[in-house]
Parts: C-alpha cells; sequence; structure tokens
C-alpha cells in the first residue's frame, strides 16, 4: 500500500472526524447485539503471545506501510490521552467500592513480567531518543503540570 493510499486509511474522509463520524457510527453500532457479540468474541481471541509477531511481519514485510502506520502515531496517542482522561473522568462517578473490586479484578490479569520487559526496552529506546525527548520537553513545559526548573 502506498503512503498516499496509506495517508487516506489513516485520515478517512475529509471533515469525517469534525463531523462526529466515528462517534455516531459507534453509537449505532453498539446498539446491535451482534456487533456487540462479534466485538466480544474479536476482544477475548486476543493473543498476547502473537503481539510481537505481528509487529515483527508489519515493520520488515512491508516497510512503507509500518511508516504510514507509524506517522499515525501522534493521532493515536492524542486520541487515547484524550480517551483516557474521559475515561478517568467517568470512573470518578463510580461508586468508591465498585471501582476498587473492578481495577482490582482488571489488575490481577495483567501480565506485570511482560510489562516490565516493555519497560526495560522502553528505556533503552528513550535513551536513544534523548535528543528529541529534550526538544518535546521544552515544548510541553507545564503542559503535565510541572514546569521544568
Amino acid at each position: 500500500m502506498s503512503q498516499v493510499a496509506m495517508g487516506k486509511v489513516v485520515e478517512g474522509p475529509a471533515g469525517a472526524d469534525q463531523a462526529g463520524l466515528g462517534e455516531r457510527i459507534v453509537r449505532e453500532l453498539i446498539k446491535s447485539p451482534k456487533f456487540k457479540s462479534s466485538l466480544r468474541i474479536m476482544v477475548n481471541g486476543i493473543s498476547p503471545e502473537r503481539a510481537p509477531g505481528l509487529v515483527r511481519s508489519l515493520m520488515w514485510e512491508d516497510a512503507e506501510t509500518f511508516m504510514g502506520l507509524a506517522s499515525a502515531m501522534p493521532k493515536v496517542v492524542n486520541f487515547l490521552v484524550q480517551a483516557a482522561r474521559e475515561m478517568a473522568a467517568q470512573l470518578n462517578g463510580f461508586p468508591t467500592p465498585m471501582l476498587v473490586a473492578f481495577i482490582s479484578r482488571l489488575a490481577g490479569e495483567v501480565d506485570f513480567q511482560a510489562l516490565g520487559e516493555a519497560a526495560g526496552e522502553f528505556r533503552a529506546l528513550l535513551e536513544k531518543l534523548e535528543p528529541v525527548l529534550e526538544s518535546l520537553r521544552k515544548d510541553s513545559r507545564g503542559a503535565l503540570g510541572r514546569e521544568k526548573e
């Protein structure tokens, strides 16, 4: 898939985001029992053991497609930040005992050994990216509630 084609896949139709197309589609899909059943099957079929092979295939089988996908990462990160912020705001409305029970159950399913290994790999990557990170620190000063000395 060419970079131009990849850009069209990532960006979608012109103005789609401004019109809230994705949100409207999700609102309609979530009403469908068939969609919810399919989503449940898909989520239950997620296999963390297969993730490394998927990443290697994406990166090395077609580098152009991978770079096209990777170029969407800032949008994906910004989307996830907004989604996480809203999720936290909504979860803050739950009764504390219900919230604690729910999050405790979820945390019990996390593979903390793999999380630690991922953190180690990211530390090594971040060391290599120190010049980029320093620039980001300057650009985002104060955005996370802390000013740089």
